[in-house]
């Protein structure tokens, strides 16, 4: 996983541990998925409706809440803080 190896922006409150996970990081899949669903007639709603709906995902505050691949705890992360999370891991 890339964004459980090399970033050292972003760490649990909880544990202290830098394993982190976006909960928003189900975008590049939600959006394959919802190209792949257009292939079909009957699947391009369901792709157009996953399409916007992993744009939406993208742009919402619940990209800043992250969870502990250690602890399990949940917690969220201010704007710039994210954005440095971002250039670490590459993306």
């Amino acid at each position: 996983m890339n964004e459980t190896k090399g970033q050292q922006i972003i760490h649990c409150p909880q544990c202290g541990e830098n394993k982190v996970k976006s909960t928003a990081s189900a975008f590049k899949s939600m959006l394959t998925l919802g190209i792949l669903a257009c292939v079909t007639i009957i699947g391009i709603p369901i792709g157009i409706i996953l399409i916007i709906s992993a744009f939406v995902m993208k742009h919402s505050k619940k990209r800043l809440i992250f969870r502990c691949q250690e602890c399990k705890h949940d917690f969220k992360v201010n704007d710039n803080t994210y954005d440095d999370y971002l250039k670490a891991i590459g993306q």
